[in-house]
């Protein structure tokens, strides 16, 4: 259960806007600029002057809403500082091509994949939720899977709202599904700000999260 076997599953980062609405010819000149570099195949505009959502097939996104603006890749095959560098280059063009002034708020939501030699499932409820069979036979039906989630608040020295989520990935028994939501709460008006924010998220689930699990697991077998 090493730091660097995690496996990135998907990215998803949103900015709220004060709300506007657009003009179709700047919204046209955004796709053929971003079409060239961040490989979008699929534009739709949406009525009202309300935005509009360009995609490539169905697992990359952004979207283009009047108060907000969202990009998001599930699933994919980037690392995650490759597709920081797709989306502070796309937020840039947006804001230059269509004039947003700040975005107040901005949220991120990371989704990994942690490989283990075992059966998750069981391991997780030895190690980590300490429940007994008796206890679960309470319910009277079988037992899925158990999630753990973990709430953060902000800081004053880092003003930024946690949610950490544990849980087995179902589709896969040996692997454990980790997935970090996070709510920047301060203001920005250059995207580049919004690079050390998303970078400091990767690296509470990268490092902090997985060395919590690294040190519940070595506890139970030590």
């Amino acid at each position: 259960m090493l730091v660097e076997h995690i496996i990135p599953l998907g990215f998803f980062t949103q900015l709220h806007s004060p709300p506007q609405t657009f003009e179709e010819r700047p919204l046209k000149e955004l796709y053929l600029s971003l079409s060239e570099c961040s490989r979008y195949t699929q534009f739709e505009i949406l009525p009202g002057g309300q935005g509009a959502i360009l995609r490539e097939a169905d697992r990359r996104a952004c979207e283009i809403h009047s108060d907000r603006v969202a990009i998001k890749e599930q699933p994919t095959q980037r690392t995650f500082e490759e597709y920081v560098e797709q989306v502070i280059p796309t937020l840039a063009e947006i804001k230059r091509r269509l004039g947003i002034p700040v975005w107040m708020l901005q949220q991120t939501n990371l989704r990994f994949l942690l490989p283990f030699d075992m059966a998750v499932q069981p391991a997780l409820r030895e190690h980590l939720y300490n429940i007994s069979d008796s206890a679960l036979e309470r319910f009277g039906r079988p037992v899925l899977g158990l999630c753990l989630r973990i709430e953060f608040p902000p800081l004053p020295e880092d003003p930024t709202q946690l949610q950490l989520r544990i849980e087995p990935y179902f589709r896969e028994p040996r692997r454990l599904y980790l997935e970090l939501n996070s709510r920047f709460l301060q203001p920005i008006q250059n995207p580049e700000d919004l690079r050390a924010r998303l970078m400091s998220a990767y690296d509470f689930l990268r490092e902090r999260s997985v060395s919590f699990l690294q040190e519940v697991f070595n506890r139970a077998e030590g």
